[in-house]
């Protein structure tokens, strides 16, 4: 056995992360890189380093509140300056566990992830043994890397990482020439054959942070991990004012609010039955990207204040969801909207108004100047009047009408409500059950009203 190394504290060898942690070997030109290390106090130990901006599952575990200055020994023998990172970013160990673990990157889930990694590569490796497309030898060292798997748990690959970092052994070009004392795992996890595909560290996860995770496991309480992107800011990668680990949260939260639901807040009840069933019938291939209020389930109030509320108190805690809020086309509808739409409301957020009408634009009305047709866009114009002529038309041949109520002073105008509005939505909802019986022009508002849901977010997104 030859002797032990000493700690391998400087930079890593440039490695290339894939989107499931598989990596590809390659030579890298020259450029700048970042550095991932663990640190006690003057001692570091350096876990990954690429040329560019770290992957941004890496980025968002950090905040612009650990900016850190730290001094290090420059490690040049002519050299006594010490090395402090211009743009560095340091969180102690503990306090990074306990980032990682709210993020739902816990040691159990990490196990079931490693356990799901290894049983698709079992199934793999059992692919391949049983092709006649390889050589006798390179079978072997596919039944070999399959026993490795086989008995691959965390707490064994985290034993052996413990071991390595005491010998100061993160890297495959860190062994010294003629050092016989690892073990079959220990050469797996540092790569020392040099396979063209790899999981970094040798550890099989879906997600980096997994990785990082497992790697704490294997640290001390008084250690720090530090994010050093000095050489990135030198090279122009950024400006000092800045914030890189910011702006990486934050495309990490729109990418992932792009897989997320999208929530739709309506007035009422009636409104989320109209268009959930709306959606699911017309058009079923995007009706499961979003989600309704549950007015009745939890025995939400509804009504435009309600509604408003609700747009704020989500606002309020930073909801991370999409959110569309659709009020009626009327005259509360328009005074809460107009409300809502002043407050500074985050990126995620939508208020729409349902669009107007053209049968609205002569629509029989009820008041105190008798029966009109008038302009109800903007003053009466609920969910129930984009339902098509067939489900507004009476027993008697004859549009339902609407009657006028109370005055707005704020817009000098009454608000109309539909008379017998329950009989216009099971009117709808029974003929949408057997499409046919709707053409075309009596579809036409319903599905403006979800284009207009479906669209919300095109100018952004």
């Amino acid at each position: 056995m030859g002797a032990v190394p000493q700690p391998d504290i400087w930079l890593a060898k440039p490695r290339h992360f894939c989107c499931q942690l598989r990596q590809w070997t390659f030579a890298h030109a020259m450029g700048s890189y970042y550095a991932l290390e663990i640190v006690l106090v003057t001692e570091r130990q350096t876990f990954f380093s690429n040329k560019g901006l770290p992957p941004s599952e890496l980025m968002t575990l950090f905040r612009f509140s650990d900016r850190a200055f730290p001094s290090f020994p420059s490690g040049l023998e002519d050299d006594p300056e010490p090395y402090i990172p211009s743009h560095a970013y340091q969180v102690s160990v503990p306090r990074m566990i306990e980032r990682l673990e709210i993020m739902g990157f816990t040691i159990p889930s990490a196990k079931r992830d490693l356990e799901r990694c290894i049983k698709a590569e079992l199934l793999d490796f059992d692919r391949q043994i049983g092709s006649e497309d390889f050589s006798a030898t390179y079978l072997q060292v596919l039944k070999k890397r399959r026993r490795l798997f086989q008995q691959f748990t965390l707490d064994r690959w985290a034993n052996s990482i413990r071991r390595l970092r005491a010998l100061g052994i993160l890297h495959s070009y860190s062994i010294p020439e003629g050092y016989t004392g690892l073990t079959p795992l220990q050469h797996y996890i540092l790569n020392t054959a040099d396979d063209w595909e790899w999981y970094q560290f040798g550890l099989p996860v879906s997600d980096l942070r997994y990785l990082i995770r497992a790697l704490l496991m294997c640290s001390r309480p008084d250690e720090h991990v530090l994010l050093d992107l000095s050489e990135l800011e030198v090279a122009g990668y950024f400006e000092e004012e800045e914030q890189p680990v910011a702006d990486a949260s934050a495309e990490a939260l729109r990418l992932g609010r792009v897989c997320e639901k999208i929530l739709v807040l309506t007035e009422g009840r009636t409104d989320t039955r109209i268009l959930s069933k709306s959606m699911t019938v017309l058009y079923p291939h995007l009706a499961d990207m979003y989600s309704f209020l549950d007015h009745e389930a939890f025995h939400f109030g509804g009504g435009t204040g309600n509604l408003a509320s609700l747009v704020k108190g989500l606002a309020g805690v930073g909801i991370g969801n999409r959110v569309i809020a659709v009020f009626d086309n009327d005259t509360a509808g328009a005074i809460q909207a107009e409300e809502v739409r002043k407050l500074k409301l985050p990126e995620n957020f939508r208020i729409l108004t349902l669009p107007p009408l053209k049968l609205a634009r002569r629509y029989p009305t009820l008041g105190p100047n008798g029966a009109l047709k008038t302009d109800i866009n903007g003053s009466a114009c609920s969910i129930e009047l984009y339902l098509g002529n067939a489900a507004l038309t009476g027993d008697d041949g004859s549009l339902v009408p609407v009657q006028w109520k109370g005055y707005e002073p704020k817009l000098r105008r009454y608000q109309g409500e539909l008379i017998d509005k329950r009989s216009v939505e099971e009117r709808f909802l029974e003929a949408l059950g057997t499409l046919g019986e709707l053409d075309d022009a009596n579809l036409a508002p319903i599905r403006a009203v979800l284009k207009m849901i479906f669209t919300a977010f095109a100018d952004k997104e």
